[in-house]
């Protein structure tokens, strides 16, 4: 009989052992949210142990060209909200977020990532071009270690860049889920050839740009959106940027951590809070998959103050 008691004792243990959920995720996995006024932040493990430096990369170069300056329309009034992705959503690149890797490339991506959507938009032709050949062989900047939007324009307007078929982005890259990828890397060299097993020819295949202008207001900057596409923002980040998670981003703690460059593709109002719709270049992994909104109208941390865009040759 105690033999039975035993047994049914044993039995009843590992029903209740069996069917408890342990959670043996290490304690970092488990984030604390924190609600801000208008957006939710949340730690995000990617940067962990590396130079947040190799994450931005913006810095007004030297040899900044000087371009004109386009002024908002009096005669043209912007929607109340925007979308590049759905007003043309043939063009498949505009919703695509990219991947700079540990490489101080954004003032490159926010170039070439708007430069491509409006070759889509205005030329019809969906195409996906080269970050690395605008990261390796513009001279006027410094690669990996930073560099400038209206330079970067410049480069598109007299180089042009050529395709991802053409030159491919070396640098390497891991996937969301892999993240932290490798710590920073250094420039690749310029090659002004395409890969070997590639049938296209260098010089055949850039794209440029007629013209090129930045955008002095949020009139302007909204009336450019709507009407030729997505433009090229930079902007500066701070510490509690890093942990955005959703909502309209407003800087409200931390220190200033470098300049930064992204894609702005709409704009519109959350819970009576305006703001700019931006594409960011941290994968999928970081933010909204890989998107977040930034307050409109206020300058928010200078996000205003540097907008460049082109219309395609």
């Amino acid at each position: 009989m105690r033999v039975l008691f035993a047994l049914v004792v044993v039995f009843l243990l590992l029903n209740v052992v069996f069917s408890v959920k342990i959670d043996i995720r290490p304690p970092h996995h488990i984030h604390k949210r924190i609600q801000h006024d208008t957006w939710v932040e949340e730690k995000n493990d990617q940067f962990d142990n590396i130079k947040i430096g190799s994450l931005l990369g913006f810095k007004k170069s030297l040899n900044r060209p000087s371009i004109p300056v386009l002024n908002a329309d009096p005669n043209i009034k912007a929607p109340a909200s925007f979308d590049s992705r759905t007003a043309w959503s043939n063009c498949t690149t505009i919703g695509y977020i990219e991947n700079q890797a540990r490489c101080g490339s954004c003032w490159a991506f926010g170039a070439v990532e708007s430069a491509q959507d409006r070759i889509c938009i205005h030329k019809g032709l969906d195409v996906q071009l080269s970050f690395l050949d605008l990261v390796t062989c513009d001279q006027s900047d410094d690669g990996c270690e930073g560099g400038d939007d209206v330079s970067a324009w410049n480069f598109l307007k007299k180089q042009g860049v050529v395709t991802q078929e053409c030159k491919p982005y070396t640098i390497p890259t891991c996937p969301p889920a892999q993240q932290p990828c490798l710590n920073f890397v250094n420039t690749p060299n310029c090659v002004k050839q395409c890969e070997s097993n590639s049938t296209l020819i260098y010089s055949q295949d850039k794209h440029k740009m007629a013209k090129i202008y930045s955008i002095n207001s949020v009139e302007a900057i909204m009336q450019e959106i709507s009407t030729n596409g997505p433009v090229e923002a930079c902007f500066s980040v701070y510490e509690d940027f890093l942990g955005y998670k959703s909502g309209v981003y407003q800087h409200t703690t931390g220190k200033f951590l470098g300049g930064h460059c992204v894609k702005i593709f709409g704009y519109g109002t959350l819970n009576g809070v305006n703001y700019w719709s931006v594409a960011n270049s941290w994968t999928t992994s970081w933010g909204d998959n890989g998107i977040f909104l930034i307050k409109r109208g206020s300058d928010e941390c200078g996000i205003e103050d540097e907008v460049v865009a082109g219309i395609p040759l």
